[in-house]
């Protein structure tokens, strides 16, 4: 029987000490692990490649197959109570032990579970005290004009205060010129003033610096980078940075994508200003940049571009999103709007030309998004009148296998999910204690993850069963179709349809919001 193990560290431990994930796998394998999987993401990351690749092997493993799974500390999971029982209920159907190396806790016993409650509500109340304190941090430094600690191509930090990297980067043979970090950042903004959009920007880097961009082949199987097996622990490699971010040299290259330059153009740094508040708080999602805040004349010294130049740059980006839709007509709709994906890079399809034919229909021409930054090999484009005829023979088919369930999906009752079960039995087992504040709380904490959990699974039934009976009574007969609106038709897909995915003239599989 083996024993396997899951190391996880931060990527800002990994990038203050290079050796923590190492050190990490080493403790693991000297107490007997013979797979370590492994991740560099915050504990408050739910998805994570080898956490996921971890549950996937335990689920199609043979039960006895492994005896133990070993990390450090619960937290080393994460801070989620979701997360962590979403693992012990895979381990407790395979008769797996769990073992954390720093804390001797048995999951499998009333105290255990209640322990381990109480230390993913610390764990999850930790999480929020660092949040509020890196937010009042970042305040207090842009009040001061002090740097975000972290400095965008082009620039490096000295004493707090955005300067200009000066070091050399990169040489350009044609032209017989070296730029420094700071030199190649002005020339992308010039590359940008002379082209006049970010995609053509991308390309033209591209040819200058000789960066070849080829396209992932989603077809062909990954071989996994998540797994320590060996004792060559030299094979994991840390990028700290996404592919998308704005953050890239030294770390990941000159190769860019649309949304990464982007990032850069309209970073307020580069015009001498610190932005804030640019994140919507209930959301955690990034705000468009006019809505940016920004305290200005931190570095103007200093500054790579002027301001009349940023704001330059952010007219050039807005007037380029208007011109996209400027021959649409108000009353035109596209049925497919956000459903279509290229099956070669996983992208959408977005629509770049139209012609209308005798008889006044509009036929539009979608090609992937990703081509025309050169990030993806194919450039065939597909009309919507061969996206209409194919799609309805797809959900035909569909709604004769539904019409066949009925009956079985009425009499089924909804379940509640293991997880849920799990979290009930934790929140029993508290009730019976003494009241308390910290009991309280995790309580709470705990009835707020049911609620959430329950009405995730009930709102997905009941959307599951609206979808199911749209694609019924809209494709049981395929001239009703034909015979529907472009609004109407809009309104049917998005409400059972999560993509279509097309490989050059044809629909190669849909995905179904259920």
């Amino acid at each position: 029987m083996e024993i396997w193990g899951y190391a996880r560290v931060s990527g800002e431990e990994q990038q203050t000490d290079k050796g923590a994930l190492r050190k990490q796998i080493e403790r693991l394998r000297s107490a007997g692990c013979s797979k370590v999987y492994w991740d560099i993401q915050s504990r408050t990351t739910e998805v994570r490649e080898g956490l996921q690749q971890l549950i996937n092997d335990l689920k199609i493993s043979s039960k006895g197959k492994v005896k133990a799974l070993q990390f450090t500390r619960i937290d080393r999971i994460g801070s989620s109570s979701r997360l962590f029982y979403s693992l012990l209920e895979v381990l407790r159907s395979k008769g797996i032990k769990l073992i954390a190396l720093d804390q001797g806790v048995d999951p499998d016993s009333l105290g255990g579970e209640l322990t381990i409650d109480m230390l993913l509500a610390a764990a999850k109340f930790e999480v929020r005290m660092v949040t509020e304190r890196l937010k009042s941090e970042r305040r207090h430094r842009v009040n001061q004009g002090k740097s975000h600690r972290v400095a965008p191509l082009g620039y490096r930090i000295h004493k707090d205060k955005y300067v200009c990297d000066d070091s050399p980067c990169v040489c350009l043979l044609e032209e017989r010129t070296e730029l420094t970090v700071s030199d190649l950042a002005r020339h992308i903004f010039n590359t940008f003033f002379e082209c006049g959009s970010v995609a053509a920007t991308v390309r033209k880097l591209h040819s200058d610096f000789g960066i070849e961009t080829k396209a992932f082949d989603w077809n062909k199987p990954e071989t996994s980078s998540r797994i320590v097996n060996d004792d060559d622990l030299d094979k994991i490699v840390f990028t700290p940075n996404k592919v998308n971010h704005p953050l890239r040299y030294p770390w990941s290259g000159l190769r860019w994508s649309i949304a990464g330059l982007k990032a850069l153009l309209v970073n307020p740094v580069y015009a001498g200003g610190l932005p804030y508040d640019t994140y919507v708080k209930s959301k955690g999602k990034r705000k468009h940049f006019d809505e940016w805040k920004v305290k200005w004349g931190t570095h103007d010294d200093e500054a790579i571009i002027t301001y009349d130049e940023h704001e330059r740059v952010k007219q050039i980006i807005r007037e380029n999103r208007n011109n996209r839709w400027a021959s649409r007509e108000e009353n035109e709709v596209n049925p497919f709007s956000n459903l279509i994906k290229c099956s070669h890079c996983g992208g959408s399809m977005t629509r770049h030309a139209k012609r209308v034919n005798k008889s006044g229909e509009a036929i539009y021409y979608f090609q992937c998004r990703l081509y025309k930054a050169g990030n993806c090999g194919n450039k065939n484009m597909i009309s919507s009148k061969i996206l209409d005829i194919q799609v309805v023979d797809f959900l035909a088919k569909e709604a004769g296998r539904l019409a066949n369930l009925v009956d079985t999906d009425e009499q089924v009752p909804i379940e509640e999910p293991a997880e849920v079960k799990t979290l009930r039995a934790s929140l029993n087992t508290l009730e019976t204690l003494p009241p308390s504040s910290a009991i309280e709380q995790i309580k709470n904490d705990l009835k707020e993850q049911i609620a959430i959990a329950l009405g995730t699974t009930h709102n997905a039934a009941k959307e599951s069963l609206i979808a199911k009976e749209r694609i019924i009574q809209a494709f049981a007969n395929k001239s009703y179709w034909q015979g529907l609106q472009p609004q109407d038709k809009r309104l049917i897909l998005n409400g059972c349809v999560k993509k279509i995915c097309v490989d050059g003239n044809f629909i190669t599989a849909i995905e179904y919001r259920y």
